[in-house]
C-alpha cells in the first residue's frame, strides 16, 4: 500500500472510532416494520439486475446500506434535492419514523465490512475519507460503496456533474478526475464484497 493509501487508512480510522458512540443511536428505525413499509420498493430494488428504462443503469442494490443515509436519501427524493418522479412518488409522504424503520430493514440486510488491505485507484485518495478503502463507509452518514453496480455509480456522478445532486465536496472531488478515472473508480467499487439487492 502506498505511503497516501497507508496516511488515508489512518485518517479512516481515527475517524470511525470517533463514530462509535453514534451506533448507539436512539432513534434507529425498527426493521421489521420496515419490511412491510419497503415493500412497494423492492418491486425495483429486490430484483437482481433490474434496469431503468432511460437512461439504461442498474437499480442501486440497497442492501447493506447506511440506514441513516437511506433516510438521508429519501428525504432528498422527498424534497428537491434529487430529481425522480418515481422515488418522489414514493417518499413524499412518509414520516421521519418510517423513514428510519425503512432505512434500518435495507441496513440490516447484509454485512457491509471495511478492508483496508485492498488498493483502491490512486484517484480515489479522497474517497476514502468519507467512502473508506474498499468503499465501506466510515460513518453512518455516508453511503457504502463496494459491490454497487458500476453503472448505476457512473449515473451518479453525471448527476453530480450535471447538477441534478448537490453536495461541495462531491462536485469539488468529481470535477477533478477525467472520466477515465471516474470508470476505474466506479468497476474497483462493484468488485469489491459489500452492498447486496434486498431480499424480497
Amino acid at each position: 500500500m502506498s505511503k497516501k493509501l497507508q496516511l488515508a487508512a489512518f485518517l479512516v480510522t481515527a475517524a470511525l472510532s470517533s463514530q462509535l458512540a453514534a451506533q448507539d443511536d436512539p432513534t434507529a428505525g425498527d426493521p421489521e416494520r420496515g419490511r412491510i413499509l419497503a415493500e412497494p420498493c423492492l418491486g425495483c430494488h429486490g430484483i437482481e439486475g433490474n434496469m431503468t428504462t432511460y437512461p439504461p443503469y442498474h437499480v442501486p442494490r440497497l442492501g447493506g446500506q447506511n440506514p441513516n443515509y437511506i433516510v438521508k436519501a429519501l428525504q432528498g427524493y422527498a424534497g428537491d434535492d434529487r430529481v425522480h418522479d418515481g422515488m418522489h412518488a414514493q417518499a413524499a409522504d412518509l414520516t421521519e419514523q418510517e423513514l428510519r424503520d425503512i432505512g434500518a430493514y435495507f441496513g440490516a440486510e447484509a454485512t457491509v465490512e471495511a478492508n483496508t488491505e485492498v488498493t483502491p485507484p490512486e484517484s480515489g485518495i479522497f474517497c476514502v475519507s468519507c467512502h473508506g478503502i474498499n468503499g465501506v463507509s466510515i460513518t453512518t452518514e455516508f453511503p457504502h460503496l463496494a459491490g454497487q453496480h458500476a453503472d448505476y455509480l457512473n449515473e451518479t456522478i453525471r448527476q453530480y456533474l450535471e447538477g441534478e445532486r448537490s453536495d461541495i465536496s462531491m462536485n469539488a472531488f468529481l470535477n477533478m478526475l477525467t472520466d477515465e478515472q471516474l470508470n476505474e473508480l466506479s468497476e474497483f467499487y462493484e468488485s469489491q464484497p459489500g452492498l447486496v439487492t434486498a431480499k424480497r
